[in-house]
């Protein structure tokens, strides 16, 4: 199993998994804070982790923010980087929502990745799909 270090600031939590199988650690508010309807909150976890080379971590929405506050949040964190892991907070939906010092507000996953070289070329190659996206495959 490997073991990526973490070190936490002040008041910060330690990121968990849920359950041992759980892809995602949980990320944790240090601070109270209010998500306005429509706009966004960018929260502080206190959080640093050290990412290996060939490593990359997500930031994931929690599925219960998403699915009963319209809270989401994305993001990606490089190898090498180590300051506070900040999280921003998107409220999609028509009221405002309160974020509590210890409340979950995202997910971290930790995934492998291929750093390759780019080349340049005069075309692609043929392929199934082609240039054909967004809808191309019909309606969801």
């Amino acid at each position: 199993m490997d073991k990526f270090k973490i070190m936490l600031d002040d008041g910060a939590y330690m990121p968990e998994r849920a359950h041992d199988a759980d892809a995602g650690l949980d990320l944790k508010a240090m601070s109270n804070g209010i998500v306005p309807a429509g706009g966004a909150l960018t929260m502080d976890t206190g959080v640093h982790v050290q990412i290996p080379s060939g490593y990359a971590g997500l930031l994931v929405s929690k599925s219960g923010l998403n699915c009963h506050h319209w809270i989401t949040s994305t993001g990606l964190i490089d190898s090498g980087y180590t300051g506070a892991i900040k999280v921003t907070l998107h409220n999609s939906g028509r009221v405002p929502y309160s974020v509590i010092r210890g409340d979950k507000i995202s997910q971290l996953v930790i995934i492998p990745v291929l750093i390759g070289e780019l080349e340049t070329v005069d075309h692609l190659p043929e392929s199934e799909r082609g240039n054909h996206g967004f809808g191309s495959t019909g309606r969801a």
